[in-house]
């Protein structure tokens, strides 16, 4: 375990698997696709599925054993099409939505990739917050508050995850300082909610509820790509949910995972490479060789 520095109560760690191994979710020989978890990932706009099935993919191969994504009538064709190993629903309101989310057995739920920010997944958003347990919130998920923000902090909670890069922090925190470090800036946004932050970057630093910071090293540049943020989501709703890893714990081992293919795959990496080297790097995890 390395301590990087203490600031304001608050210890600094480096990501480490040794801060987190111990509660990995392996897969058990007497475990079925039910009893590795039940995720649900809201489905983008049409023009932007591809977001949804990078995630919805990533949470697969990581160890989740159901994906569903719920989708619109305009779009549930095309995710049929183009991932047919993934349930789906059709959501087309938000009554229908109320009645899914009261029927159906969610371990977490993913929401933002190319969701569209607009008023409508601002309602949509609010009620899954309210309703489910433990939510990832991404991209336009976070920034549909942003002349909101009242309810969207008061909405947050230990149990959820929001995963903002450095632009839609500074959306959904207007008032904290640009020109201060990542880790000031978390401290700063825990002063206005109380849920896990994965404020995505070079060195994503990682704030848990009760003031704990991991600084995420174990990384590569190649990562800053298009769809890497939707990869990132997907993995860490697999991880979490009862049974499974905490929000923060799950939120320091995906980002773990994400930054170690990165470093194993090397030059010209894609967000679809990154999701096919999930396999890899939970072997390395195992045995503990890790990329370098």
């Amino acid at each position: 375990m390395s301590v990087m520095q203490n600031t304001h109560r608050y210890k600094v760690l480096k990501n480490s698997p040794d801060l987190w191994i111990r509660n990995f979710p392996w897969k058990s020989h007497l475990g079925h696709k039910y009893s590795r978890g039940r995720v649900v990932v809201y489905g983008g706009k049409r023009e932007f599925i591809g977001a949804t099935i990078l995630s919805s993919l990533a949470a697969l191969r990581t160890g989740t054993g159901s994906v569903k994504i719920i989708c619109s009538k305009q779009s549930i064709h095309t995710y049929s099409v183009k991932f047919p190993s993934v349930l789906k629903g059709e959501i087309n309101s938000i009554h229908e939505l109320k009645k899914f989310l009261k029927k159906e057995k969610i371990t977490a739920i993913l929401i933002g990739p190319g969701a569209g920010s607009n008023r409508k997944i601002k309602e949509i958003t609010k009620l899954i917050l309210k309703k489910i347990k433990y939510v990832v919130l991404d991209a336009d998920a976070l920034t549909c508050f942003k002349n909101d923000l009242k309810s969207l902090y008061s909405l947050l909670d230990k149990n959820k995850i929001i995963t903002p890069h450095i632009v839609e922090f500074h959306k959904i925190f207007p008032k904290i300082k640009k020109n201060i470090s990542n880790i000031e800036k978390v401290i700063a946004a825990r002063k206005l909610i109380k849920s896990n932050i994965v404020l995505k970057g070079p060195n994503t630093t990682i704030l848990s509820p009760n003031k704990k910071i991991v600084v995420n090293k174990h990384s590569s540049a190649e990562l800053a790509v298009i769809g890497s943020g939707d990869v990132l989501s997907g993995i860490i709703v697999s991880l979490i949910g009862k049974n499974k890893m905490k929000p923060f714990s799950a939120s320091c081992a995906a980002t773990w995972l994400h930054g170690d293919i990165g470093k194993k795959y090397g030059k010209g990496l894609i967000a679809e490479d990154i999701v096919e080297g999930i396999p890899g790097a939970l072997k390395r995890l195992k045995y503990g060789k890790f990329a370098k």
